[in-house]
């Protein structure tokens, strides 16, 4: 499992930030700023227009804000107070070990940990890769073990178009229509082997290997790993198994189940360099 304080992305970002703001990086790449308004608020300051066009994303936020404000906000007392105590707050969170799971759950470790498997998971609009309850409820669970100390890895795929948007036309009917997902502006990061390329998982599937690179989000203490087949390696078919949130027909949908069901459980294990299982 990859340590929860350690982000090289988070460190990339930091490399634009003034001295005062550089712990913004830290908040950004952790989905625990989702959790209370007064977080969130913390980004939203920034610049309330930027953060509207770039759908509340943090990190996308910090890239395309303007150096002028950066200075401006590293220069305010009142922000830089903020900036401190909620990192300051964070760091506590992060390093706490008195929780309700090293007191009653103490079968539970981060050795042998809880697995939750699911194919959509709500965290935040910014990472737009579920649909409705079932991934809002499965979102919920891991911010729950992570508040409550539970060792607990998430586990799924990351939909480059995710589910679809709506709009209206000139004639006023309702429309469909799909949006690439720019994951190197999310707060997630590509998985990588001891040599720095991307971490690959390989499964067969329709009588074909298919290859998965792996994406982890943090959720405070929880780890949640996201397998991506868009790899120029796999078949044009099988690039599509992490395309759309429940799309194509139910041949597509058994050869998702097999991905997360048999390539999942390697997902967690980002220290080989690759992973293979065959059903």
């Amino acid at each position: 499992m990859t340590n929860p304080l350690s982000s090289p992305a988070a460190d990339r970002l930091k490399q634009k930030l003034p001295h005062p703001l550089k712990r913004l990086a830290d908040l950004a790449h952790n989905y625990w700023w989702c959790w209370t308004d007064s977080r969130l608020a913390l980004f939203r300051d920034i610049n309330t227009d930027e953060w509207n066009r770039c759908n509340h994303n943090p990190v996308s936020l910090l890239e395309s804000v303007s150096a002028n404000r950066l200075t401006q906000l590293a220069i305010n007392p009142d922000y830089i107070q903020r900036v401190q105590a909620l990192a300051a707050q964070f760091d506590h969170y992060m390093a706490q070990k008195d929780t309700w799971a090293s007191q009653v759950a103490t079968h539970l470790t981060t050795e042998q940990p809880v697995a939750y498997f699911c194919a959509e998971f709500g965290l935040h609009e910014s990472l737009p890769i579920y649909s409705g309850g079932l991934g809002v409820l499965a979102g919920d669970h891991l911010k729950s073990a992570s508040d409550l100390g539970v060792p607990m890895v998430g586990i799924g795929l990351l939909y480059r178009q995710g589910y679809f948007r709506q709009r209206l036309n000139r004639h006023g009917w309702q429309e469909d229509y799909y949006v690439d997902s720019p994951f190197e502006h999310m707060p997630l990061e590509l998985v990588k082997n001891s040599q720095g390329e991307p971490l690959t998982i390989e499964v067969e599937v329709r009588q074909r290997v298919v290859r998965a690179q792996v994406w982890l989000v943090r959720v405070g203490r929880v780890n949640l790993y996201l397998m991506d087949t868009n790899r120029e390696d796999n078949d044009p078919v099988d690039r599509w198994l992490s395309g759309h949130l429940y799309g194509g027909n139910q041949d597509t949908r058994i050869a998702r189940e097999v991905m997360l069901e048999l390539a999942g459980p390697d997902a967690t294990c980002p220290g080989p360099e690759s992973c293979s299982f065959t059903t």
